[in-house]
């Protein structure tokens, strides 16, 4: 069974009226000041901002029973359960929020628990505890696991 996470559809909606909007800002800035050499510096930011909130809308997680695949990023991730050599959680930023990260391989994939919602999060927790080998996960993993569940 493949299953797909992906950041919430009204604040995937938000992020593409905000990211055409800064894109909108950014070229009626390079027709307003276009006699002056100041446009490019004004208008690069807007370009990048309407860039980064699109590719932030793209980024995708899909868990099946043989592999883990996360898409739309720079760096993306795809590896089946049996390559992961551990899995370990932290409370991250200001809020304590979970993180959770995956190591496999020579490289890490770390999911925070800002980025998806609190139902699907537990998900993706409940199917990596299914598929990935038991013997992978930190004791700080399971004791904070633990608490999330309760």
């Amino acid at each position: 069974m493949q299953e797909s996470f992906t950041i919430p559809r009204g604040f995937k909606a938000g992020c593409y009226i905000l990211s055409a909007l800064m894109l909108g800002i950014a070229v009626t800035s390079i027709f307003l000041e276009k006699e002056s050499q100041g446009f490019i510096f004004f208008s690069l930011p807007f370009f990048f901002l309407s860039w980064s909130m699109y590719a932030y809308t793209r980024l995708q997680l899909v868990l099946d029973n043989q592999m883990v695949v996360f898409t739309g990023g720079f760096k993306p991730h795809r590896f089946s359960w049996g390559d992961i050599t551990r899995i370990d959680m932290a409370k991250v930023g200001k809020y304590s929020d979970p993180q959770v990260t995956i190591y496999y391989s020579d490289r890490k994939l770390q999911l925070a628990r800002s980025f998806y919602r609190k139902k699907p999060f537990l998900e993706i927790l409940h199917q990596l505890e299914k598929y990935a080998p038991a013997a992978v996960f930190t004791a700080q993993y399971r004791q904070l696991s633990q608490t999330l569940h309760a």
